[in-house]
């Protein structure tokens, strides 16, 4: 090759024309060197270069950075220069991403990256992991010539905190490439393994539940802090974190009807990076079973104590001027214990039957009613009212019961007791079994009876003007429905032979009304209260002096 000593190349077309050495450089091959201090290009043999081989020996090139060098012949100045591999046109350029930090949560939803550099009309792009596996985009947004908006699902393949750094590759529209190097980590979120939604639903009476939600950090074994972030659990329970994740523990407030609580938790790791997800808690309203007639209670699942009442069934009253009915016993249980999924044995007593004096030497004392039993728990039915007999006129007590019956009236001495009531029935804790005695007889005319007691009270005895009394109050109770007060286990009215009402209907608070000489009502105790039955007339004044009837017991469970 010929040279010149002049500073210059001797022709223009010196380097331009010639063909590319296809290979490697022989060592006796000659490289082009300016001699700055010659002002001179000047010729050495390869295998002069210092460091033997370092042209020959190296591996080609297949990638450069951007600040790279490359040699050109600049044909309008003659010469020999160099250029940044940046400037070529069609070679893109990334200069940075946004955001370089990628929160990988629970997995779910997308990244969008902007990418931003030149040179990036009709491209492309795609990341590269740290071991070099290409991740491409679910797609690609060419926004400008200098951005790039890429999408990409976060439970993308080798899209991991194990694979990062993360490369953001860019491809011209001429094939080259340009590469910003380890632009991304991801730092992953705590990942919940509750699954959203709702965590459960308590019974009504189910007492304390807890309820655990769980979180890990991908990235580390430090625990993971949950905070109740929004929402609110049902009331009476608490939240707390702990190292065994977000517990609701308690028990829930009753509430009128169902009632889901919604909330979102919030679990943060130790670099403070967050996930949240929502999840509910349904409380059931409390439930109602009515028990007219025997069966059995079948103990819903997660149920271990239920609330009941149980009224037993009234007596009826006594004829012939006979004393009011006593009141079926009543017990209430705010607690009683079952078996989650078990069942429970329920007795419903009726009430006694009215009577009759078929003549008038024959008392007939009322009948007593029935025991009423909800599992281990007894209510004793109302004992009946006493009767009086024609020639002589004598009288007899009212009946032991749950509450006692009513003494009739008599002509001699002595005033006839009322029955005793039967408390302490079993099953029944201390204060929670309720019953009354009845009221005594009048002695002489006027002639009166006494009332049967009620659950709530004695009744009086017939020392009125006109001889009558009204049977016991009952007690009250919201338990049907949770709002309604209902009077439950009232005494029978007793009655008079001079006249006047022995006793309005449901007199005493659900018992039933006592005749007289001029009520031909004798009424009945009220159906499923357990009232007592009202007292028969005078035979001679009403032919037809049968007593009123018992009312028929009840139980109710209730839960929650």
């Amino acid at each position: 090759m010929a040279l010149t000593k002049v500073g210059r190349l001797v022709q223009k077309n010196i380097i331009k024309s010639q063909t590319n050495l296809g290979g490697e450089a022989a060592d006796t091959d000659e490289y082009l060197l300016y001699d700055a201090s010659a002002d001179d290009i000047k010729a050495i043999q390869s295998q002069n270069v210092v460091g033997p081989g370092l042209i020959t020996a190296k591996t080609e090139e297949t990638t450069s950075a951007l600040d790279d060098l490359i040699l050109i012949y600049d044909t309008s100045a003659t010469a020999l220069k160099k250029v940044s591999r940046a400037n070529f046109v069609g070679i893109p350029s990334v200069t940075s991403v946004s955001p370089s930090n990628l929160l990988t949560g629970d997995g779910t939803g997308n990244h969008t990256i902007v990418i931003t550099g030149a040179g990036f009309t009709g491209g492309s792009a795609n990341l590269k992991t740290d071991g070099g596996t290409d991740i491409a985009f679910d797609s690609v947004t060419v926004n400008s010539a200098t951005q790039i908006t890429g999408v990409v699902a976060k439970n993308k393949a080798n899209l991991t905190n194990a694979n990062e750094p993360f490369d953001v590759v860019v491809t011209g529209a001429t094939g080259a490439t340009g590469t910003l190097a380890n632009a991304i980590n991801i730092d992953a979120q705590p990942v919940f393994s509750t699954s959203a939604g709702s965590l459960g639903t308590i019974a009504a009476g189910a007492g304390s539940q807890t309820f655990t939600v769980v979180a890990a950090d991908p990235e580390s074994a430090a625990d993971v802090v949950y905070t109740l972030e929004s929402g609110s659990i049902p009331a009476g329970m608490s939240f707390s974190s702990t190292s065994s994740g977000a517990v609701i523990s308690g028990t829930a407030s009753e509430v009128g009807a169902n009632t889901t609580s919604n909330f979102t938790i919030r679990a943060k790791d130790a670099a403070s990076n967050t996930s949240d997800r929502a999840f509910s808690i349904t409380k059931n309203a409390p439930v109602v079973q009515t028990f007219t007639s025997s069966g059995t209670f079948s103990v819903p699942s997660g149920v271990s104590t239920v609330q009941v009442l149980v009224v037993a069934g009234g007596g009826s009253g006594g004829a012939s001027i006979g004393g009011g009915g006593g009141a079926g016993g009543l017990v209430y249980h705010a607690g009683y214990p079952v078996t989650p999924g078990g069942t429970e044995t329920v007795t419903v007593g009726d009430g006694g039957a009215g009577k009759d004096t078929p003549t008038p030497s024959s008392p007939s004392t009322g009948n007593p009613g029935n025991n009423s039993t909800f599992g281990t728990i007894t209510a004793i039915g109302g004992g009946g009212g006493g009767s009086r007999r024609c020639g002589p006129y004598q009288g007899t007590a009212g009946a032991a019961g749950g509450s006692g019956g009513g003494a009739s009236s008599s002509d001699n001495p002595p005033n006839y007791s009322g029955g005793s009531a039967q408390q302490g029935q079993s099953g029944s804790p201390a204060g929670q079994g309720y019953g009354n005695s009845g009221g005594a007889g009048k002695v002489r005319f006027p002639h009166g009876s006494g009332g049967g007691g009620g659950a709530g009270a004695a009744a009086g005895s017939a020392n009125n003007p006109q001889g009558t009394s009204a049977g016991g109050v009952g007690l009250a109770y919201t338990i049907a429905d949770g709002t309604t007060s209902v009077y439950y286990a009232g005494g029978g009215a007793g009655v008079s032979d001079s006249g006047g009402d022995g006793g309005l209907l449901q007199s005493g608070g659900q018992g039933g009304g006592g005749q007289s000489n001029y009520n031909t009502v004798n009424g009945d105790g009220v159906a499923n209260r357990g009232g007592g039955g009202g007292a028969g007339s005078f035979p001679s004044t009403l032919p037809n002096n049968t007593s009123g009837a018992g009312g028929k017991g009840v139980v109710i469970v209730r839960w929650g």
